[in-house]
C-alpha cells in the first residue's frame, strides 16, 4: 500500500488522551489522533490507512494533505505553515522531507528540511502530565543568505463534524465576554495591538453541535504569547478542519541571518467528550503545573480605588488599620507613590520614591502594614514612560515610536523600548534597586496602552518588545524567587499562558462592578483556573458602572477568584466591616477547594443566573455560588445539579450566606431551608437541589460536605 511506504508512526498516552503522529519520508507529519486515550493494541497503521479518502474529479492528482506543518509546495492551497521569501530561492514554497524523529521524555521532535529552499524546521509536539496538547516550531536558514519569516503557523487539524465555534470579545472592563455560531466559513482573528488586548483574547473553542457546558466533544485552543497574533478556524473544499494559531510579524520584523533561528510561541490545545467543563479543568491542571503555588492565595487590599493618587501617609496606614481588621492578609500600594506623580499625565519612567510624599522613604508604610501581619506590594508600570518625564527629557530616543513621525499618545503615555539595550538595563536598575531596598513581596505590573509605530529607526520591534519583556520578567523571578507578579494591562489585556510562565496573577479587568464581573469571570475561566484571577470587591457604588449592589452580592462574586478589596473601608460602616469579615473567613475556609479542585460552570434552564461549583479532588468538599443576574423568565428556578460527586456517599448541604431574601418574590421559603439537609451524591448530581427564589443581582453560598460514616450511622 503506497500511501503507507516510508511512513512511521509514533504513539504518546498520557492523562487519559492519546497522540498518534505519522511521519512520512517525504512530506510533513501527519495527526492521525488526538482524543480520548485508543485501546494499547489500536493498529496506527490501519488507523490511518482508514482515514485516507478517494481522488475527487477536477482535483489535483494527489489531493494536498492537512498535515501540522501544511506545504504551499505539495499544493496545499489554503494558508501554509510557513511563509518566508529570499532573494536567492524559492523560500515561499517548501517542500519538506522528514531528516529524523527524537522520542523526548515529553512527546517528539521532529526534524524535517528542504534542500532547495534551504530550510529546516523542528516541530516539538507533546501530551504534557495535564493532558493538554503543545506545539512549537522552529525554522532555521541554512542558507548563506538572509530570509524575512513573513508567517509561522502552528496547526492542529480537528474533526470534520466540529461545526460551531465559540470564540470571545470585549472591551476595557468588558473583557472576556462569549460569542458563538455555527462554523462553515473562515473565521480570522488579528490582533495588532502589541499585547493581547482587551478584544483579542487569544483562545478559540471548536466543537460538534450542540456541545455545551457538560456535554459534547469540543477542542480549546489557546495561543501562550502576550504580543500580536493571528488565529484561524478554516476548512477546505475536500472537508478538513483546522486551527492555525501564530505571532504576527509586522512587515519586515523578522529577518533570519544565515543559520540563525526563530519559535513560535506554545500552541495548546485540549480535547473533551464532557463539554467545555472538562476542557477547561485540564487547562486548569496545566496552568497550576507552571504556578507552582507554595501557600493559599492571601486576601488583598488595594489601594487605587480607595485614594488614586492622593497619597498620605496617616491615612494610608489608618487604612492598612481596617483591613487587618477584617482579615486582608496583602496590602498593594497603588500608582502614585514615585517622583512628580500626582496624575496620570506625568512622571512614569521616573522610578524614585517621591520625597514629599515619602520623605522617610516606603519603609514607615511597609513596617506598618508588615507589624500588622500582612505582605507589602507595589504597583509598577515598567513598559511605560511618560512624555513629562526626566527619563523622556533625557532619553526620548528610548521611545517605542518611529521618530521620523509625531508620537502617537495613549493614556497620556509613550512606551519603553525594552529592545533597546539601554532602555533595558535602565528598567531592569531600577526594579532590582527597589526591589532589593524595600522588603516587596508582590508586584502589580501593569501595561495601559498598545504599541503605535512600534520601531525605534525604521524596523519594526513588536516582537522583539515582547520577548525582551519576557526575558525581564525571568530575571526578576531569578533574582527574587519569593516575589509574586501580578499580570495587568488596563485589566484583562494581557492574559495568556505565556506571560503565566512569568507571572502568578491576572487582573482580569479594572471593571470591580459584581454584574459585569459574573460575565467576566466565567469567560476567563474558559482557560485559566479561579486562584490566578484577581477578583476585588469594590465600593458601595461601582467607580466604572455607577451601580450599587450590597456587600453579600460582591463579596461572592469576589469569592470565585483570588479574592481582594479595592474599597476605601475607613468609608465602611460597622455593619458593613462585620460582613466584609465574615465573607473573608468563608474564602479563607473555602479557598482551597477552589484553588486546588475542580471547577464547574453549571448552565442555567433560562440564561438568568449562573452557578459556579468548586468540588475538592476526592468528591468530599465543594461550594457553589449561584447568582441570580436577571430577573428568571419562569416562576421560580429550576434544581441545580452538582456534578463530581459520589453516588452512594452521602452529603450535608449547609447555606453560610445568602442576600437578602424579601418576601416580595416568596410567601414561603423552600422546605428544606431552615432544616438540616443530607442527600446522596447520586440525588444531588442527577435531580439536584431547589433554591429559593431571589431578586436579580443577588446570590446564595452553600457548602456540600460529605458526612463521615461513623455520623450517619
Amino acid at each position: 500500500m503506497a500511501v503507507l511506504a516510508n511512513t512511521g508512526f509514533y504513539r504518546q498516552d498520557k492523562a487519559g488522551k492519546t497522540l498518534i503522529l505519522a511521519c512520512p519520508e517525504k512530506g510533513a507529519p501527519e495527526l492521525v489522533y488526538f482524543g480520548l486515550a485508543l485501546p494499547l493494541d489500536t493498529q496506527a497503521a490501519n488507523l490511518y490507512l482508514a482515514m485516507q479518502s478517494g481522488v475527487p474529479q477536477a482535483m489535483l492528482e494527489e489531493p494536498p494533505r492537512l498535515s501540522l506543518l501544511p506545504e504551499a509546495g505539495r499544493g496545499w492551497l489554503q494558508s501554509p505553515a510557513v511563509e518566508v521569501t529570499a532573494l536567492d530561492r524559492p523560500a515561499w514554497a517548501a517542500v519538506w522531507s522528514l531528516d529524523k524523529v527524537v522520542e523526548q521524555n515529553l512527546g517528539f521532535s521532529v526534524y524535517l528540511s528542504d534542500t532547495v529552499a534551504e530550510l529546516a524546521v523542528c516541530l516539538n509536539i507533546a501530551l504534557l502530565e495535564s493532558g493538554v496538547l503543545s506545539q512549537k516550531i522552529t525554522l532555521t536558514n541554512n542558507g548563506t543568505t538572509q530570509v524575512n519569516v513573513e508567517r509561522l503557523a502552528c496547526t492542529l487539524p480537528v474533526p470534520e463534524y466540529f461545526t460551531e465555534r465559540m470564540g470571545f470579545y470585549g472591551r476595557w472592563c468588558q473583557e472576556f465576554q462569549q460569542e458563538r455560531s455555527s462554523w462553515q466559513s473562515t473565521w480570522l482573528q488579528e490582533n495588532r495591538q502589541g499585547r493581547n488586548s482587551h478584544a483579542n483574547f487569544p483562545c478559540v473553542i471548536v466543537g460538534e453541535e450542540g456541545f455545551d457546558e457538560l456535554k459534547g466533544r469540543v477542542i480549546g485552543a489557546h495561543l501562550a504569547w502576550s504580543g500580536n497574533h493571528r488565529l484561524k478556524a478554516d476548512y477546505t473544499i475536500l472537508g478538513h478542519r483546522f486551527i492555525q494559531a501564530e505571532a504576527l510579524y509586522l512587515p519586515g520584523e523578522i529577518v533570519l541571518q544565515p543559520n540563525a533561528s526563530i519559535t513560535t510561541p506554545e500552541f495548546l490545545a485540549n480535547v473533551s467528550d464532557q463539554g467545555l467543563n472538562a476542557m477547561s479543568q485540564a487547562f486548569h491542571r496545566e496552568a497550576r503545573t507552571r504556578l507552582q503555588l507554595s501557600k493559599p492565595r492571601p486576601v488583598h487590599l488595594n489601594t487605587w480605588e480607595a485614594f488614586y493618587f492622593e497619597h498620605d501617609l496617616e491615612q494610608l496606614k489608618a487604612l492598612a488599620d481596617a483591613a487587618a481588621e477584617v482579615g486582608v492578609e496583602r496590602y498593594i500600594l497603588d500608582d502614585g507613590w514615585f517622583k512628580g506623580r500626582n496624575h496620570e499625565q506625568a512622571a512614569l519612567g521616573d522610578w524614585f520614591v517621591d520625597s514629599k510624599k515619602y520623605p522617610n522613604g516606603l519603609m514607615p508604610l511597609i513596617q506598618h502594614v508588615k507589624d500588622l501581619g500582612m505582605e507589602f506590594g507595589l504597583w509598577f508600570e515598567p513598559e511605560m514612560m511618560n512624555p513629562d518625564s526626566d527619563l523622556f527629557r533625557e532619553h526620548p530616543e528610548w521611545a517605542l515610536q518611529l521618530p521620523q513621525y509625531d508620537a502617537v499618545l495613549g493614556r497620556y503615555q509613550l512606551v519603553l523600548n525594552l529592545a533597546n539595550p539601554e532602555a533595558y538595563a535602565y528598567i531592569r536598575e531600577r526594579l532590582f534597586s527597589l526591589l532589593s531596598e524595600y522588603p516587596i513581596d508582590y508586584v502589580k505590573w501593569d501595561m495601559n496602552r498598545e504599541y503605535t509605530q512600534p520601531g525605534s529607526d525604521i524596523h519594526p520591534e513588536a516582537h522583539a518588545q515582547v520577548l525582551a519583556l519576557y526575558g525581564l520578567l525571568k530575571e526578576i523571578n531569578d533574582a527574587f524567587p519569593a516575589l509574586e507578579i501580578e499580570s495587568c494591562a488596563s485589566g484583562g489585556a494581557r492574559v495568556d499562558f505565556g506571560i503565566l510562565n512569568y507571572t502568578k496573577r491576572f487582573w482580569a479587568s479594572d471593571c470591580n462592578d459584581a454584574l459585569e464581573r459574573s460575565a467576566i469571570q466565567r469567560g476567563f475561566s474558559y482557560f485559566f483556573p479561579p486562584e490566578v484571577m484577581g477578583a476585588h470587591i469594590g465600593p458601595d457604588q461601582s467607580h466604572t458602572t455607577s451601580r450599587r449592589h450590597d456587600v453579600a452580592f460582591r463579596a461572592g462574586t469576589a469569592m470565585l477568584g483570588h479574592l481582594g478589596i479595592e474599597w476605601n473601608l475607613l468609608d465602611a460602616n460597622a455593619e458593613q466591616k462585620q460582613t466584609l469579615t465574615r465573607w473573608l473567613s468563608h474564602y479563607k475556609t473555602l479557598r482551597n477547594l477552589s484553588h486546588t479542585g475542580r471547577n464547574w460552570r453549571l448552565p442555567s434552564a433560562d440564561g438568568r443566573a449562573q452557578t459556579q461549583w468548586a468540588l475538592d479532588q476526592e468528591g468530599v468538599s465543594g461550594f457553589a455560588v449561584y447568582s441570580q443576574l436577571a430577573m428568571p423568565k419562569q416562576a421560580q428556578p429550576l434544581p441545580v445539579r452538582f456534578p463530581g460527586l459520589i453516588a452512594e456517599q452521602t452529603y450535608e448541604i449547609t447555606i453560610l450566606e445568602h442576600s437578602t431574601l424579601g418576601g416580595h418574590l416568596m410567601k414561603a421559603l423552600p422546605a428544606w431551608w431552615e432544616q438540616s439537609l443530607t442527600l446522596n451524591g447520586a440525588t444531588l448530581s442527577n435531580i439536584g437541589l431547589q433554591l429559593p427564589i431571589i431578586d436579580p443581582e443577588a446570590l446564595i453560598l452553600l457548602t456540600i460536605q460529605a458526612v463521615p460514616a461513623t455520623e450517619k450511622n
